[in-house]
């Protein structure tokens, strides 16, 4: 959704064993739309200094980063896939 709408984001992934949350907000992480703060990082102080850094032009581009890396037919995609499963 984050992607689709084109939004910066900042992610504290759950702490679980198999960490879905961190894995699906890595590819926003790494395109620059978005930032990911562990558990232990996510102080008050580590949110600021990260909020403090993003001016408009930051936010502006990591918004456009954002939009870059979604995939509008996903749904779609899936379902073919899905139903090309089925018909072998």
């Amino acid at each position: 959704e984050i992607a689709a709408a084109g939004l910066p984001a900042l992610f504290v992934p759950f702490k679980h064993k198999d960490r879905q949350q961190y894995w699906n907000a890595l590819p926003l992480e790494k395109a620059g739309a978005a930032k990911i703060f562990e558990q232990p990082q996510f102080t008050a102080d580590a949110v600021a200094t990260t909020l403090a850094g993003w001016n408009r032009d930051v936010l502006l581009e990591m918004a456009q980063r954002a939009r870059a890396t979604a995939i509008p037919d996903a749904t779609e995609r899936v379902a073919k896939e899905v139903s090309l499963a089925a018909q072998a």
